[in-house]
């Protein structure tokens, strides 16, 4: 009888913990999960009777008081209001646990919890997980928009194709400039309407301009190293993506002013292309890249030069046990691990990204909810 009771509290307290590692890592958060973990360490200590229960049931009440309090603690910005979302789903899971401690206690007994409840309550563990991480509903994109994006996208990406097939050769370099030349593009289109924005009095756009600016900095640098691998050394590769880039330009311009997710869409499937582009040549021909050296340009950007514009674009990373951002330090011992670098730094752009679409939050949700974007469903009749 203690033993389960003991590990109903358990599970209770450490559902608490992993749900307060996802959240937000700001500092009035973090001072409540600490109470909140401290109370629940308290109670269970000794629980030899009833009268213990009914000291963890209290407990779990002040647990599920303090959790709603947080809720109306959070303000109207983003951030407030997907830290208060996460509290409610906590108060929600709490409520059930204290139901059933409650009823124990209610009936003077320390009869075993069933495994029935106990089931139900570890059923529920990976649907919280899940809704602590996300807090909202991911937005999908009109289908008719979705779908020229997708047709654009996809048309230009099989004419770089055709013009530069794979041979795994040096030649190959002069595709992946073409690429970069094309993808850096939407990230400084943003910026101009951004800043033309901010002319006319918008504000609140700091850590989005900032984000923005360090991605095409980022995507500078893959350029840089193609240009160091020789991919610009013809006029006529040099002719193809300039002309590409500019009417790109022009063009995510004039989107991004009307519909910024419609903007940030395309550059999603940009994303995905490219990072599907690099690991299925980093799977093809990773003993060709074994050979050949580090440029200096990409030992600058990712060892030598302060990583602050770098950390800067990883908006979307993977959080240690004390809710704080991990770290992404490259070792580079060849090409191979500089494309292996690129390819994982068009992810971070595409994860960026797709929170951008869907939630209209650069760290809409955690770095393994991240999902593509989806057209939304056609009406039913």
């Amino acid at each position: 009888m203690r033993i389960h009771c003991v590990a109903l509290t358990l599970l209770l307290t450490t559902t608490s913990t992993t749900a307060f590692a996802l959240t937000p890592h700001t500092a009035w958060m973090h001072q409540k999960r600490i109470s909140f973990t401290a109370n629940f360490q308290d109670s269970r200590r000794n629980i030899d009777s009833v009268e213990d229960a009914a000291r963890v049931c209290q407990s779990m009440k002040l647990h599920n008081n303090m959790a709603n309090s947080a809720d109306d603690d959070a303000d109207d910005a983003a951030e407030g209001r997907a830290v208060a979302v996460r509290e409610q789903m906590l108060a929600r899971r709490l409520q059930l646990g204290a139901a059933v401690s409650a009823e124990n206690c209610n009936n003077n007994s320390l009869a075993d919890i069933s495994s029935e409840t106990v089931g139900k309550v570890m059923d529920d563990e990976d649907n919280l997980a899940e809704e602590l991480s996300s807090g909202k509903k991911a937005m999908t994109m009109d289908e008719n928009i979705f779908q020229f994006n997708k047709i654009l996208i996809d048309s230009v990406y099989n004419i770089i194709c055709f013009l530069y097939p794979v041979r795994g050769k040096d030649r190959d370099f002069a595709r992946f400039f073409v690429l970069e030349t094309v993808a850096r593009v939407p990230y400084f289109a943003y910026l101009s309407v951004l800043h033309l924005q901010e002319t006319f009095g918008e504000r609140h756009m700091d850590d989005k301009m900032r984000t923005h600016y360090a991605e095409a900095d980022n995507e500078l640098h893959h350029l840089l190293i193609m240009e160091e691998l020789g991919g610009n050394s013809s006029v006529i590769d040099r002719t193809i993506a300039q002309t590409m880039a500019f009417f790109y330009y022009w063009y995510v311009v004039a989107v991004y002013a009307f519909s910024q997710e419609a903007a940030y869409h395309l550059s999603e499937l940009i994303e995905d292309h490219a990072f599907n582009t690099y690991n299925k040549y980093l799977t093809d021909h990773s003993e060709l890249l074994k050979t050949k050296a580090v440029p200096k340009i990409a030992m600058k950007y990712y060892v030598e030069d302060n990583p602050f514009l770098f950390d800067l674009f990883c908006t979307v990373k993977d959080t240690d046990d004390d809710g704080n951002f991990s770290t992404r330090r490259p070792q580079l011992e060849s090409l191979y691990d500089v494309f292996v670098n690129i390819r994982d730094d068009e992810k971070e752009h595409w994860k960026t990204l797709c929170n951008l679409v869907q939630y209209g939050d650069m760290q809409g949700v955690e770095n393994k909810m991240v999902e593509g974007t989806k057209p939304a469903p056609a009406p039913t009749t």
